[in-house]
């Protein structure tokens, strides 16, 4: 692992240039003791989903065709610490992980899991990104059909909040939201 913060925020790529006052500094928190029984799991979701009896469940899936295991390898393998071989000038590893909430079929898949879901709520994130000028930023998933698939588990409630977006540079997104969808799921 490298001593410095020399890649962006998500981790994509690596700065080409060491940017000393950058130092990257890990520190390990102390976990919070308690008596409740918290699950976290690392399967696919719509594998798990099929599995399990709960009374929450937030899902913040990829919005576009951005891999999120091409931005958040580097966590990867602070899990896993299989020490891969990176390639090419962004040094990653190869591709592995590839979801399918990436792809065109995103709205298939996310109606699959809501639909295998078993529990009393449902929080989901999502942003608003449907017409950036970047193919590969574009959600895959439109809001109409998010409030369509949800509506039908249950009572949904959207919030929405203005935030600021990540961005290279190269797209200028006005009225960036993020959604916060909340469906009381039927009985």
């Amino acid at each position: 692992m490298d001593k410095i913060a020399n890649t962006v925020g998500h981790y994509e790529a690596y700065r080409k240039k060491e940017i000393l006052q950058d130092r990257f500094i890990f520190e390990l928190i102390s976990p919070i003791k308690h008596d409740k029984n918290i699950m976290i799991e690392r399967k696919d979701a719509n594998e798990l989903a099929k599995t399990l009896k709960i009374d929450l469940v937030f899902i913040d899936p990829p919005y576009n065709s951005r891999q999120y295991s091409r931005f958040y390898h580097l966590y990867e393998n602070l899990v896993q610490w299989k020490k891969p071989k990176l390639y090419g000038t962004a040094l990653k590893p190869s591709c592995e992980n590839m979801s399918e909430y990436c792809r065109s079929n995103a709205k298939k898949e996310l109606s699959d899991l809501i639909e295998k879901l078993d529990c009393k709520r449902i929080a989901l994130t999502y942003n608003n990104t449907y017409n950036s000028k970047s193919s590969s930023s574009q959600n895959k998933i439109g809001f109409k059909d998010l409030v369509g698939i949800l509506s039908q588990k249950g009572k949904l409630s959207v919030k929405e909040k203005a935030h600021s977006f990540f961005n290279s540079g190269k797209t200028d997104f006005k009225e960036h939201k993020e959604f916060l969808f909340i469906v009381e799921v039927k009985p």
